[in-house]
């Protein structure tokens, strides 16, 4: 029998020895389309601000540009089931094509503009989209893909683009528009994009970083998106008066769907931005007064460099952080301003928002991700899938509702990853008495040296807990005494002088022997990928 303790945790179910699978909550009949619901209760509240762009939708506006880009999409042979490929950076044209899509029942597939256009044109090639839309800025990437692809539709989204075969996008919604505000509403729910859509249709396609492999096509379902904005909702508090600053791309699901999806679901209101820029991002925190923002740790010491005292930051009240480590040295600075900083975990596969940290437990449970959110299961399961209790390292598996259905055309790595209603995420964690769960980094990282498991995201908490030390990742490599070592790859502060030597030395007086890195490089920064991960696969092959 599984030990009593295990059930303490609040969001897993334990029948004797047997692990049941999370329920699939409450069924839904259709695709949920809050755009439409807002339009009609509050039509001129502002969805979305561009402010470099100087455009801005309210949920009037991008209801109807939606309704009149899924008929352009229709005109183009776009259909329940297909895929819409969308290759451009962060702009309010994301979101009209997403609710379009959302509307004929086709899966919205953004790309990694940061891609060379070889891998893009094999992203393509795999994921078999009926359209291709993209910007100027894109074209070249966009011109290796045609030719890949030569039969392929597209459309870009500038209307004074100069020469190519592709049509501009924007005039054809503009007409449709027009066409769509002379019909009765009687007409218009005539219509394919008027067409509620069966819940487990696919919504969104997004490919994973590839920092395990070649990048997979996640398949995220309607009632993925919607039971993620809902869990959002609660554990943020979100409001129709809440307002989202979105800086990290729109082609991964932390800059999609940790707020811009939620908040647009809650009524409130998405300002974008072209790319991360830190002087910018403060001054459209400070005057769009801006409550919720979602980056990774880089970014939120790349603000606190810029400068957070003396600017009018009151309204921030929600600031969740992920896709790396916190430093202790950034998440006191932030909470020592008063700042509601939390420290988040999340994959494309299932949420991305799996667990919250409640704001008054931040003091007494650093460094946790929190417990899980509402419509969210999780346990920790042993090398065999058996289940451990509090305190006991091993494999974090999650799933309920907020589960994705698999990869797209992948069965081998569905098959994988994907067992009994539960992701296995490959992530090593623990949780304590009160179910706050820590995670302890990825099971592939994890390196047996002497015997002993060594758990690089351990070593990485105490290097970053350091004031000079600035950025830091560990990976394990071969020694013929111990089998396995610690390779510390450390980026220092600027002004800070410190050899390799002493830099090991203060980890040995912290750090049991096994797990003091037996080498350490100094560099001067981390390479990472377009969601701010680091390259572990790449510093391997460096060093």
């Amino acid at each position: 029998m599984v030990s009593s303790p295990f059930l303490l945790c609040p969001n897993v179910r334990v029948m004797g020895d047997t692990l049941r699978a999370p329920c699939a909550e409450p069924s839904l009949t259709g695709a949920q389309d809050p755009l439409r619901q807002w339009a009609r209760v509050r039509p001129s509240h502002l969805a979305l601000e561009h402010p470099s762009a100087r455009r801005s939708l309210t949920y009037h506006e991008l209801d109807l540009r939606a309704s009149a880009t899924a008929e352009v999409l229709s005109s183009r042979g776009v259909r329940e089931g297909d895929r819409v490929a969308l290759l451009a950076r962060s702009r309010v044209e994301l979101f009209e094509l997403l609710f379009a899509c959302v509307r004929l029942g086709a899966a919205f597939t953004p790309l990694n503009w940061r891609l060379a256009g070889r891998e893009l044109a094999e992203i393509v090639t795999h994921c078999q989209p009926t359209a291709l839309v993209f910007d100027q800025d894109s074209d070249p990437l966009a011109q290796t893909i045609m030719e890949a692809l030569p039969s392929l539709p597209t459309l870009c989204l500038d209307p004074d683009r100069r020469g190519g075969s592709s049509d501009a996008l924007e005039p054809l919604v503009d007409a449709q528009v027009e066409a769509l505000e002379a019909l009765t509403p009687k007409e218009r729910a005539s219509l394919a994009s008027h067409q509620a859509r069966p819940a487990e249709s696919i919504a969104m396609i997004l490919y994973t970083s590839g920092t395990t492999g070649r990048p997979k096509g996640v398949m995220l379902p309607h009632r993925q998106v919607l039971w993620n904005a809902i869990n959002t909702v609660y554990a943020c508090d979100l409001s129709p008066e809440d307002r989202a600053l979105a800086f990290l791309p729109l082609f991964h699901t932390g800059g999609l769907n940790c707020l811009a999806t939620p908040t647009l679901y809650r009524g409130g209101r998405v300002v974008l931005m072209d790319a991360f820029d830190p002087a910018v991002a403060l001054d459209l925190i400070e005057s769009r007064e801006i409550t919720a923002v979602v980056a990774v740790p880089a970014m939120y010491q790349a603000l606190l460099d810029q400068g957070l005292d003396g600017r009018s930051l009151k309204a921030l009240r929600t600031i969740l952080c992920g896709g790396a480590p916190c430093p202790e040295g950034l998440l006191e600075a932030w909470m020592s301003r008063g700042f509601h900083f939390r420290q988040g975990f999340g994959m494309t596969e299932v949420g991305p928002n799996c667990f919250s940290l409640p704001p008054w437990r931040l003091e007494d449970k650093r460094g946790s991700v929190g417990q899980p959110v509402l419509h969210c299961e999780a346990l920790i399961v042993d090398s065999g899938g058996r289940p451990l209790g509090p305190g006991e390292v091993g494999e974090l598996w999650l799933g309920g509702p907020i589960l994705s259905a698999g990869y797209l055309m992948n069965p081998d790595a569905t098959s994988a990853s994907y067992e009994g209603g539960w992701l296995k995420t490959g992530d090593l964690a623990r949780y304590d008495e009160e179910g706050f769960f820590y995670v302890a980094g990825r099971k592939k990282e994890m390196f047996i040296s002497g015997g002993e498991n060594v758990y690089p995201a351990e070593i990485e908490s105490l290097l970053l807990s350091a004031q000079f030390i600035k950025e830091a990742s560990v990976i394990g490599v071969p020694d013929e005494r111990w089998g396995e070592v610690g390779l510390a790859v450390v980026v220092l502060r600027e002004g800070v002088e410190m050899t390799p030597e002493e830099l090991r030395g203060w980890c040995r007086s912290r750090l049991a022997g096994f797990k003091t890195p037996k080498h350490i490089r100094l560099i001067d920064a981390l390479p990472r990928n377009a969601s701010g991960k680091p390259l572990k696969g790449q510093l391997k092959e460096l060093l």
